[in-house]
């Protein structure tokens, strides 16, 4: 189970949440028996380029200290067709492995929507 420190958006009265690994990119977020959200790793966008800052108060309550600390995800919203689904890249998730801690960030960093789309993803 991994802590969680910094609620994720629509899921605020969780506490906690388990992380059920797909394949090296896509994992879920499980919250309980019924409610989990899929995220795809920030490794799977290498097409797109972006960048965002983290606040020193996020990485303390992530104990974050080095990019090695944190996994970044970002949550997929998949539609029909799956060319169609998106992938939201202003909220990240970060998940500190070692210490078991998950939170969700806004970046206050401007995206091009287009980018998140899956077509553009070119290992998806």
């Amino acid at each position: 189970m991994y802590k969680v420190v910094l609620p994720i958006l629509g899921f605020e009265d969780f506490k906690s949440l388990s992380v059920e690994k797909i394949d090296d990119f896509f994992s879920f977020l499980v919250f309980d028996e019924k409610t989990k959200i899929t995220v795809v790793n920030i490794n799977v966008l290498n097409k797109v380029s972006f960048d965002f800052q983290i606040d020193e108060d996020v990485l303390e309550k992530l104990k974050i200290k080095s990019k090695e600390n944190f996994d970044t995800y970002f949550c997929v919203v998949s539609q029909e067709p799956v060319e169609h689904s998106i992938i939201n890249l202003v909220s990240p998730i970060f998940i500190n492995e070692k210490e078991k801690l998950i939170g969700q960030y806004i970046t206050s960093e401007k995206v091009d929507p287009y980018l998140a789309s899956i077509d553009k993803c070119a290992t998806l």
